[in-house]
């Protein structure tokens, strides 16, 4: 046996057999099929452009704790068909953000009074315009408030436009839906 590790072919056919034989065992497993996650909270969906959706997350936060009726919510709803999400194409969400000092209504008309809002498209499959503000020009926005905390209910039911460097472009778009976001106070 000493004699066969002595010459260089026998010994380097007997190194490469071993490695041969580590990578076949060490490298070969069986994985579990990857499974793409889907996120939906169920906590609600919106209807945009004439196609709904349903949300992935819903939030409410009191952003002062000196006021317990200042609110902020925060919702996103992706936008790709299932098809796109098993294939894993890239992100195309809708999120919408708005935030009211003091919640002192039930009802707020966005052509009345100053709501602090903005909804944008973000969409990491577009080179040109990976996102795309919006702002409300019509409709109202119903809460439900949750005084002592809790479940509250938030409804919308608006038009909105492109907003392009501070001015409003292009047509008007329906934008609906409600959702539930958790207050903590």
């Amino acid at each position: 046996m000493t004699t066969f590790f002595k010459s260089i072919p026998n010994s380097f056919a007997a190194i490469t057999a071993l490695v041969i034989a580590w990578s076949l065992v060490s490298g070969c497993y069986k994985s579990p099929e990857f499974i793409n996650p889907v996120y939906d909270c169920e906590c609600g969906n919106i209807g945009f452009n004439g196609s709904d959706y349903a949300l992935k997350m819903a939030e409410a936060v009191v952003p002062d704790s000196l006021e317990p009726l200042s609110r902020s919510y925060h919702i996103v709803a992706d936008l790709r068909t299932p098809e796109e999400v098993e294939a894993h194409f890239p992100a195309h969400e809708l999120t919408f953000r708005m935030s009211f000092d003091v919640l002192d209504d039930v009802v707020y008309y966005v052509q009345q009074e100053e709501v602090e809002h903005l909804v944008q498209i973000i969409n990491q499959g577009d080179d040109l315009f990976p996102v795309r503000d919006f702002k409300a020009t019509d409709g109202s926005i119903v809460i439900d408030r949750a005084l002592s905390g809790g479940p509250e209910v938030v409804g919308f039911n608006l038009t909105i436009r492109e907003w392009v460097d501070s001015t409003l472009v292009g047509l008007p778009i329906p934008f609906t839906g409600s959702f539930t976001g958790n207050v903590e106070f």
